[in-house]
């Protein structure tokens, strides 16, 4: 990891994935980086939140850190800063929505969507029930899913029978959204030009702070515009495959060895 004191001393905001980078693998926060983070903020450093996660399992994270702060969430689809008086929520279209689930029904692809923070799936295998009292979130079975989506949606997620990494194939490229991935055997799929570097890009926007005043940690694909945008972009030493062939300055610490307070300390 290369860090250059003058760039750090720059930064004002920084911005935390969740998964696989701020919490370890038991989806705890470490009480070092609790603290570290709360430093931060008292000396006027802002930091943000910036997940695949749904909203409400974001907050649930965030309401660890006992600090009011901006949260990107659905990998950028919503943003919510606090003292705004609404939320930035984009949607997938109906429309598109259901060309990505037939695309799962067709090639008989474990398929899930978000509607407003609730997880619709087919039934209730135990893998989503786990997920959702892991996640904090609630879910609904709806039986098949291309019956039963009547609404724009917030993120459909796909998962293959194998690792996968985000490759996109000619059908994907058909339907007018983008397609991402936070693990090696899914996609996750969010409105047409959404990204955790626009949500980000909105906060710093909304705080009056540059790209080059950003610090950024990430551990999946879905962060690298995320990393690429930040004035100092850091991949997490656990992060998949996909992220570290394309991305060099990588953490000297693991998420399960506190990597993000080991970074924070240094500002």
């Amino acid at each position: 990891m290369v860090l250059d004191r003058e760039a750090l001393d720059r930064v004002r905001l920084v911005a935390l994935d969740i998964d696989g980078t701020l919490i370890d693998d038991d989806l705890e926060v470490s009480e070092n980086a609790v603290s570290a983070i709360n430093g931060l903020i008292k000396r006027g450093i802002r930091v943000a939140l910036v997940s695949g996660r749904t909203w409400k399992a974001a907050e649930h994270i965030r309401q660890k850190l006992g600090v009011e702060i901006p949260v990107v969430c659905y990998n950028g689809a919503k943003v919510v800063i606090p003292a705004i008086d609404h939320d930035f929520t984009t949607k997938i279209p109906l429309a598109e929505a259901r060309k990505i689930i037939a695309y799962g029904e067709e090639r008989e692809l474990y398929t899930k969507m978000y509607i407003d923070d609730v997880l619709h799936i087919k039934e209730p295998d135990e893998k989503s029930l786990a997920f959702c009292r892991n996640s904090h979130i609630d879910y609904k079975v709806v039986g098949k899913l291309s019956e039963n989506v009547h609404e724009d949606v917030n993120m459909i997620v796909v998962y293959y029978k194998e690792d996968h990494y985000g490759v996109i194939d000619e059908k994907l490229r058909e339907i007018d959204v983008t397609v991402t991935t936070s693990i090696s055997n899914s996609i996750d799929v969010i409105p047409k030009g959404i990204s955790k570097e626009r949500g980000l890009r909105l906060v710093a926007e909304h705080l009056g702070i540059k790209s080059s005043e950003i610090l950024a940690m990430g551990n999946s694909l879905n962060d690298i515009e995320m990393l690429r945008y930040a004035g100092i972009g850091i991949a997490m030493k656990n992060g998949d495959v996909s992220l570290l062939s394309k991305w060099s300055n990588v953490s000297e610490h693991t998420n399960n060895e506190d990597g993000v307070y080991h970074v924070l300390k240094l500002l």
